[in-house]
């Protein structure tokens, strides 16, 4: 019996080491990926708009990057089980492999000028994911929206000036809804990039990005709902309109000397 008991302890035990080892490519991708967001973007702005910038050509030349971007795909499918899991990982990889696309391409305006009218960058290949090769349109489309939380448009970041910011952290399964919630604030109150208030046309103007996932807010109480739910200052009276300019470009700092080069090559 004493023998048994010893055996049945011994398997335990290594079911317990088992599952600790299993958490930890996502826990080392999470802890690679906050070192390279504090060490590499900031708080500024360009364009007149307020963005976390990213300094692309340090990130280049940081071998911490693509250790980061390898990490993605050794990330096992089976560990990303529940879906608070699946929503922090697969908005880190799509975050992650938007920026790698720029890294990749640069020095360059805008991310949508690496693809075409007829083959538009989001279809590129982008790398691989949990040992899947992986667009960005797959992962917005196929992964991201599929889950149903409309939040997560907030928390998409495709490189570009007036998209949601780039966090300053990883997401993260322990506290991706207090995340997101957070991220819908900062959206909202920035203004013309998440919301603007037209007084004189008593309108709140939205960004587009309410317009061309409009459908997906729909279990929320659809756009205006969902806005009114994050920005409750809203007048009761006041319209809603999903028109703001999207500026798409990019989330990094341009030096004079490349600006010039760049124009010298047309």
């Amino acid at each position: 019996m004493r023998y048994l008991t010893h055996i049945a302890a011994f398997f335990v035990l290594v079911l317990t080491w088992q599952t600790a080892n299993a958490a930890k490519p996502v826990e080392n991708l999470e802890a690679l990926y906050a070192q390279v967001l504090d060490d590499h973007t900031q708080e500024g702005r360009k364009d007149g708009l307020a963005v976390r910038l990213v300094d692309y050509p340090a990130l280049a030349g940081d071998e911490r990057w693509n250790r980061l971007v390898g990490l993605l795909s050794e990330v096992p499918a089976e560990q990303l089980q529940s879906p608070d899991a699946r929503k922090a990982f697969y908005l880190n990889a799509y975050n992650i492999l938007a920026i790698d696309m720029v890294v990749e391409h640069w020095p360059l305006r805008s991310l949508k000028s690496v693809g075409s009218l007829v083959n538009p960058v989001w279809k590129h290949d982008a790398g691989v994911v949990a040992g899947q090769p992986v667009t960005l349109s797959y992962l917005e489309h196929n992964v991201l929206r599929a889950m149903g939380d409309p939040r997560v448009h907030m928390a998409i970041n495709c490189a570009s000036l007036s998209c949601p910011d780039l966090r300053h952290e990883p997401y993260s399964a322990s506290r991706i809804d207090q995340q997101l919630d957070d991220q819908v604030e900062r959206f909202l109150a920035q203004d013309y990039k998440g919301m603007r208030l037209d007084r004189a046309d008593r309108t709140a103007r939205l960004s587009a990005i309410f317009d061309w996932f409009e459908e997906d807010f729909d279990t929320a109480g659809g756009v205006e709902g969902f806005v009114r739910r994050y920005r409750p200052d809203l007048p009761a009276s006041w319209a809603v309109d999903a028109d703001l300019p999207y500026n798409w470009g990019v989330n990094g700092k341009l030096s004079a000397h490349t600006l010039r080069a760049m124009r010298d090559e047309f």
